[in-house]
């Protein structure tokens, strides 16, 4: 299999950012899997076209809940429909993945590499483990060049599945480093940076080449493209 697999963490994204990202991707005739942190009115009208999992965060700070319990509980009240789970920050301990499997989730995808192609693989909870190959955010924070280059191409279309992550944020703050978003995530509180407004994300959206130009040639680069929930149908 020499597939790319697009995966989209929303992270708590304003509208106007995931409705740009997936209209994106729909423009491309990509199926991607998305990861929900909480109800999204463009994730839900499109789910006949879309796979959609959970993005549950256990971290102490953590708006779903302060308790492994409490947290699986709100998520699994998401609406959602493949039975596969990410967790936010990739915080996930033996505690939380019991929970999570006697929850009903088949695949778990917890596992981030920097560019290094690993195979899914079972776990010891039953777990299909799927690891990602590139995160929009860990590429930034590795500073890497945003440029395409060869030696990537040639990866993306060569042999084995590749997992990416895009963020909502990132793609419509065109991220050109890892601290440009953050940066403006700390001059927010949670409600500003939830709801801000498209106009709002297009004058701090980076006006030069920067990650959304990076991940627009990587996934016009790929030969073909599949999802998360087609793993579960090859067996």
């Amino acid at each position: 299999m020499n597939n790319l697999i697009v995966t989209v963490d929303l992270d708590w994204a304003c509208e106007p950012a995931i409705e740009e990202t997936l209209d994106f991707l729909r423009e491309l005739n990509i199926k991607p899997t998305v990861f929900i942190t909480h109800r999204s009115p463009r994730v839900e009208e499109g789910m006949h076209e879309i796979e959609v999992g959970l993005h549950p965060y256990f971290g102490i700070d953590s708006s779903h809940g302060s308790t492994i319990p409490e947290v699986v509980n709100y998520v699994m009240d998401l609406p959602h429909n493949l039975q596969a789970f990410r967790c936010h920050r990739f915080a996930v301990c033996n505690s939380s993945k019991q929970a999570m499997a006697e929850s009903g989730m088949l695949i778990s995808s917890n596992v981030c590499t920097d560019l290094e192609i690993v195979s899914p693989f079972k776990d010891r909870f039953g777990f299909l483990e799927v690891p990602i190959f590139l995160e929009d955010g860990g590429y930034l924070w590795c500073e890497h060049s945003l440029e395409m280059n060869q030696e990537l191409r040639n990866i993306v279309v060569g042999k084995g599945a590749k997992v990416i992550t895009i963020h909502p944020m990132h793609f419509a703050l065109n991220t050109p480093r890892f601290s440009y978003r953050y940066d403006i995530k700390r001059s927010m509180n949670r409600s500003e940076w939830k709801n801000m407004t498209k106009n709002t994300l297009n004058k701090l959206c980076w006006k030069d080449h920067g990650i959304r130009n990076f991940i627009t040639e990587l996934l016009q680069a790929a030969s073909q493209t599949s999802s998360l929930g087609s793993l579960i149908e090859a067996g």
